[in-house]
């Protein structure tokens, strides 16, 4: 029995590594978000020398055109990445690693409803609580010139590098050490939750019970496409709410 749980748990990166490999992505997500901003800022800076340097760098934090670029460039080296930590282990493919199974159509469509509804409870709490949107995502959106560049960064980018990421390399690791499945599930929805530091304490919350839906998903369907689904049904929802509003 021994052999058989050190063999399970030798196919993944063990607990340090795992965290340390985690950061590492994070580390490069965020650099590479940096340097985007920072050379969108510069060539931006170029065409209107006479503008307010502090304000301009102020106001790239909304920006959508920025956030798009910067998105979608570190989420392809972040993925990158993740797929490269996985290849030099060596004890098994990518898609195993990740549980990147194929499911069903109705298995999908059992989730996506889950998430939908998980979404009505959402907006039935912000209704009653009188909680509004977030005024940085309605920022971002106006502010966007290629809309199209900013549904992609939001409803593909994101939802892909962080499910592979949380649901994926961190959750698959965390689970198989002696943390377990329930404390994984906490403690990568936490972190997941912790990274979206743009909004409020109120989203932060509901982001991480949101992770905990992802991560049952994730765990009763073996299918880390099943949460990635959710996800970007989630993103697609909410920047649909942004732009009926805002029509």
């Amino acid at each position: 029995m021994t052999n058989s749980n050190n063999q399970v748990n030798n196919d993944y990166w063990g607990l340090w590594s795992t965290i340390g490999f985690s950061l590492l992505i994070l580390i490069t997500f965020i650099a590479t978000q940096t340097l985007v901003f920072f050379l969108y800022a510069l060539s931006k800076l170029s065409d209107h020398p006479n503008v307010n340097e502090a304000a301009f760098l102020n106001s790239l934090v909304s920006n959508g055109d920025a956030i798009s670029l910067a998105e979608i460039s570190a989420a392809i080296l972040g993925v990158s990445i993740t797929f490269f930590f996985i290849y030099l282990h060596k004890r098994q493919s990518i898609e195993n690693y990740l549980l990147l199974h194929t499911v069903t159509l109705r298995t999908t469509l059992k989730y996506l409803a889950l998430m939908a509804i998980a979404m009505i409870i959402m907006a039935f709490i912000a209704i009653i609580s009188e909680h509004p949107t977030p005024q940085i995502m309605v920022d971002i959106y106006r502010s966007a010139k290629y809309p199209a560049l900013l549904w992609f960064a939001l409803i593909i980018a994101a939802p892909f590098f962080e499910e592979i990421l949380f649901r994926g390399f961190l959750f698959e690791g965390l689970r198989r050490s002696s943390l377990g499945l329930m404390l994984t599930a906490i403690i990568t929805s936490a972190l997941w939750a912790g990274i979206h530091l743009q909004y409020g304490l109120y989203e932060i919350v509901l982001i991480f019970f949101i992770g905990l839906l992802l991560s049952y998903a994730k765990t009763k369907s073996q299918s880390l496409y099943i949460p990635i689904a959710m996800h970007v049904l989630m993103n697609l929802l909410a920047t649909l709410e942004i732009a009926l509003n805002l029509s």
